[in-house]
């Protein structure tokens, strides 16, 4: 991967926080077919910047999971590292959307469980760790009854659109 577009990227997203400067970017990837792992060291960078680069993730996710699937197990191995608020949910969303490297599945089911049963999960996190573990579910379905009950223990304390999200996995399960 250039310099010079890891730069143009980053003086990108650090000088404009919209949505549609971050869905360009994420189409633009994607058309380009550009790996993730590529463009790694910009969740790294400076706040602004690897903020918005986790929504260019999430967009790329959406139309081009197979193109950020190869980076997930390097971005969970660092989320502790990665300085930005919430990157849990970004690593829910990429593991709904895109799936779970065999080489961390067992720390990140773990990990999804924990982010959905947690207080202070919000519930774009909880929703997108729900979907994950519904994929989950499908692979290994002796998970089914933990996610169920991990579920049903949401219902009360989650928004309207989170528990229809909820009664919709539960009915498929």
């Amino acid at each position: 991967m250039s310099k010079a577009l890891i730069s143009k990227i980053s003086e990108s997203l650090k000088n404009s926080g919209a949505d549609a400067t971050c869905r360009s970017w994420a189409n633009y990837i994607v058309e380009n077919d550009i790996p993730a792992t590529e463009l790694t060291e910009l969740i790294h960078a400076e706040y602004p910047v690897a903020m918005r680069f986790s929504w260019v993730l999430g967009g790329i996710c959406e139309t081009a999971p197979q193109q950020v699937f190869p980076a997930i197990t390097y971005f969970f191995n660092q989320r502790t590292e990665i300085d930005i608020p919430n990157f849990n949910r970004s690593l829910a969303k990429m593991f709904a959307l895109a799936g779970i490297p065999a080489e961390i599945e067992s720390e990140a089911i773990d990990a999804l469980f924990k982010w959905l049963s947690d207080k202070k999960s919000n519930v774009s996190t909880k929703s997108y760790a729900m979907l994950a573990l519904q994929r989950v579910v499908a692979k290994y379905p002796e998970f089914k009854n933990e996610l169920e009950v991990a579920i049903e223990e949401q219902l009360q304390h989650n928004s309207e659109s989170f528990k229809k999200r909820a009664k919709k996995i539960l009915e498929s399960l």
